[in-house]
């Protein structure tokens, strides 16, 4: 889960949204992909980062979908 996460803010960094003052940065994020991978990671308080730092650029119902897709895909935790 941990690498999941770390995937996730590593993308944001790459693509430039980590926090955009402005949004200009956050043009051409893939919001589908990146809100699959905060679900499968189960990164619940990222959709309003996002949202403050991208401004306009957010694409939120392509994000708010994968994370939906992204949950959908989670495993349960194996209980010991």
């Amino acid at each position: 889960m941990l690498a999941r996460i770390v995937l996730a803010f590593g993308v944001l960094v790459l693509s430039g949204c980590a926090g955009a003052p402005g949004g200009g940065e956050c043009h051409g994020v893939q919001w589908y992909r990146l809100g699959l991978d905060d679900g499968m990671a189960d990164a619940k308080g990222e959709l309003e980062r996002y949202a403050t730092g991208c401004g306009a650029d957010f694409g939120r119902a392509q994000y708010e979908q994968g994370f939906r897709d992204g949950q959908a895909r989670r495993k349960p935790a194996a209980k010991p």
